[in-house]
């Protein structure tokens, strides 16, 4: 009996799990980047109530090889219920040389209201280290007085040495 039932619900949770991951970008060219990924972070939230955290939204970076460019987004998380609506993201990427040496290479921002992810953000990453802040607000409304409302925040530094 236990193996019957098992040989139905197996290939309904299958499906299942394949729908709720197919919406979600699969590659570099989804969100505007070149190259493969090189690591994706969680990107914590707090609530200010329940003092929990939650997890809403992903660091992701690429690096394209052939250029030599990195390339980074903060992207929702598909089944989150916030998903499609438009909430405060912020992502900025530079590398090494980006407190000597302020040039657009060195360093790239994005920040806005978001459907489904901040960025691209690029900056070039052969031979350099680079870093990545993203901040996520889950509050869909207006800005507050002194703009908008981050309750999660992390800070990536020197990753993707090459």
């Amino acid at each position: 009996m236990l193996r019957r039932s098992l040989s139905v619900l197996l290939p309904m949770v299958t499906v299942l799990a394949l729908q709720a991951a197919g919406s979600a970008p699969a590659s570099a060219a989804a969100y505007g980047c070149t190259g493969s990924l090189v690591r994706s972070w969680p990107l914590p939230l707090k609530d200010e109530i329940t003092k929990k955290t939650y997890y809403v939204s992903d660091i992701k970076l690429f690096y394209d090889r052939r250029t030599g460019w990195n390339c980074a987004v903060l992207a929702k998380r598909p089944g989150d219920s916030r998903y499609g609506e438009r909430t405060p993201m912020s992502i900025l990427l530079w590398n090494d040389t980006w407190p000597s040496e302020v040039v657009k290479n060195n360093v790239d921002a994005d920040e806005g209201h978001f459907k489904y992810h901040a960025g691209p953000v690029k900056v070039y990453g052969r031979n350099h280290c680079v870093s990545i802040l993203a901040k996520h607000g889950d509050y869909p409304g207006p800005d507050g007085p002194g703009g908008p409302k981050y309750n999660g925040r992390r800070l990536i530094e020197d990753v993707a040495c090459r």
